[in-house]
């Protein structure tokens, strides 16, 4: 499945069946399911250290990967996806969870949300596939005007380490875009200037490990 590099591209990624199902199990083998536990662990860290949190948007929620974590403790998950084909997954996963959910279609750029109607704006996975500053911007804002107080999104900082990266990338025959992504101190401009303050940046693992994710809040 090729990688979103811009909001249409985001748009059109999963609205297909097979490839919804494809997604939906990615997560569950080899080398991503490490990455599936030290992203639930970080999240769950996160989610445990924010007060009066009871009503999360996970947008995009692709398959509901993280609907178990972001509905631990009777957290109520509104769960976004521009994909219906994927929801479906979602839902299901939010059911066997045992946790409340509320699914819906909608773009991340243009959440179909009332003004700070959650208290915590989650978004996973998305914003490095956007390219663009602009996009990301349109992302960025709508988090913050639907949140009442918090909003995490993760952040791969690739410049870090990025000589050896894009070395182990050309051995695999990759080349993938990291000039393109912005530095560490351009994405913390582009959430200031969203309207949001770092409470902090919590690492996924060893500082080699490129995502991240910021803990922001309503300014």
């Amino acid at each position: 499945m090729s990688h979103a590099r811009n909001l249409d591209q985001y748009r059109s990624r999963l609205q297909d069946k097979k490839r919804a199902a494809e997604y939906s199990d990615r997560f569950e083998r080899g080398s991503r399911k490490r990455v599936d536990r030290r992203e639930q662990a970080a999240v769950k860290r996160i989610l445990a250290a924010l007060p009066g949190v009871k009503t999360v948007l996970d947008a995009p929620c692709g398959a509901g990967r993280f609907a178990a974590t972001l509905g631990a403790d009777g957290r109520k998950v509104i769960a976004i996806d521009v994909a219906a084909e994927v929801l479906v997954h979602a839902s299901d996963r939010a059911k066997k969870a045992g946790v409340q959910i509320e699914t819906m279609a909608g773009d991340a750029s243009k959440l179909p949300l009332g003004d700070k109607c959650v208290d915590c704006a989650f978004s996973n996975r998305l914003l490095h596939h956007i390219l663009d500053r602009k996009e990301r911007q349109k992302i960025l804002r709508e988090l913050h005007r639907v949140t009442r107080r918090f909003a995490v999104v993760s952040f791969f900082d690739y410049h870090s380490f990025g000589v050896v990266r894009k070395f182990l990338k050309a051995i695999k025959g990759r080349k993938p875009p990291y000039e393109g992504q912005p530095k560490f101190a351009e994405f913390a401009a582009e959430v200031a200037e969203a309207g949001f303050d770092v409470v902090e940046v919590v690492p996924t693992g060893a500082p080699w490990i490129a995502q991240k994710y910021f803990v922001l809040e309503r300014r």
